[in-house]
């Protein structure tokens, strides 16, 4: 057996998907798993993919993946002698299955015929998947971190200082205490329950105007930006998670823009089968579009807005759809869709 037909089995019995490049960036050998993935994915050409030049490939993609133009780059690179190694981990997604993969490349220079790059993608989805969950768990604690220490400083200061009069003497502010105290336990409830995503809704009759009005008062306090309620009504949901899912979407909107001074104007409004609210900050950023999509874990997206994701899982208990568009104000517009009005 001759040194170039063993070493071509070695690389047939790796699991993962083998190509040598050649100093042009045109492909000279692929392995057995680069050719069985070629054909399981029904490629249009020849599933050895020989001739193919891979960095020509990856330049035709560079618009649509971020990806493709960092490792065209990065081939250059090597064979030019800039760098000794490229890896970079990305998606590589079917219509029904989610994939990860690690691409490695590395140079390596031959006495006769210059220098070639050995190519190498390996299937990263198990580890992807479990790393996923992992965080997965994190951003529902943070979740819960967040209504917490957002929910309960009002109602634990308020009970304190009820406490503190009790001490004094006995009368009406019992059963205020009482009640703050109640709202705490419900507090404490609903927020693990939309944590651990096994939340029962009750559902009673919400006014819109209202409850936005309120939310805005406690969040938009000590801003300049002119806020304004467009349209009303009832709607089902869930007293609680509405005033949270506002005031989330409220916090969302003052943080997201980076420029002093804006947003100046959020609109909240009724539409007729659900709401909206309108800001004049930054247009969407393609990470909130992922996150109103529910697509932050499975895209690799990362995404540090607490309030946007809790606004995403109320949305989702609720059956609501949730999406960001661009506004007429020129920032951003969070829409909600299939909201039963009364």
């Amino acid at each position: 057996m001759g040194d170039a037909s063993l070493i071509e089995r070695g690389f047939d019995e790796l699991p993962a998907e083998v190509a040598i490049l050649d100093k042009h960036g045109d492909i000279i050998y692929t392995n057995r798993a680069w050719r069985m993935f070629a054909e399981s994915n029904d490629y249009a050409g020849d599933s050895t993919s020989i001739g193919v030049n891979y960095v020509a490939v990856c330049d035709a993609a560079r618009e649509e993946s971020e990806t493709a133009g960092i490792v065209a780059d990065g081939i250059r690179s090597l064979l030019r002698g800039q760098q000794d190694l490229l890896a970079i981990e990305y998606p590589c997604h079917s219509p029904t299955v989610y994939r990860w993969f690690l691409m490695r490349a590395v140079p390596y220079d031959t006495p006769r015929h210059g220098r070639f790059v050995l190519v190498m993608h390996l299937d990263i989805t198990e580890r992807r998947l479990a790393e996923l969950q992992v965080n997965e768990k994190n951003q529902h604690l943070a979740m819960l971190a967040h209504v917490l220490s957002k929910e309960l400083k009002e109602p634990l200061s308020s009970a304190m200082e009820k406490a503190a009069k009790l001490v004094a003497k006995d009368g009406p502010d019992a059963s205020s205490l009482s009640k703050i105290l109640s709202r705490i336990d419900a507090v404490i409830e609903r927020s693990i329950a939309l944590a651990d995503q096994v939340a029962t809704l009750d559902l009673e009759s919400v006014d819109f105007r209202e409850y936005a009005q309120i939310e805005w008062d406690e969040v938009g306090d000590g801003t300049n930006i002119d806020f304004r309620v467009v349209g009303g009504g009832v709607l089902d949901a869930d007293e609680h998670l509405f005033g949270l899912f506002l005031s989330s979407l409220f916090a969302n909107a003052i943080g997201r823009s980076s420029v002093p001074g804006y947003p100046t104007q959020i609109v909240v409004g009724a539409t007729m089968n659900g709401f909206y609210v309108d800001d004049d900050g930054p247009r969407p950023s393609d990470e909130e579009r992922a996150v109103t999509a529910g697509q932050t874990q499975v895209l690799g997206v990362d995404y540090d807005s607490v309030e946007l994701s809790v606004a995403k899982r109320i949305a989702d208990l609720h059956g609501w759809s949730f999406e960001i568009n661009d506004s007429e104000l020129g920032g951003a517009r969070f829409e909600v869709h299939d909201v039963t009005w009364r």
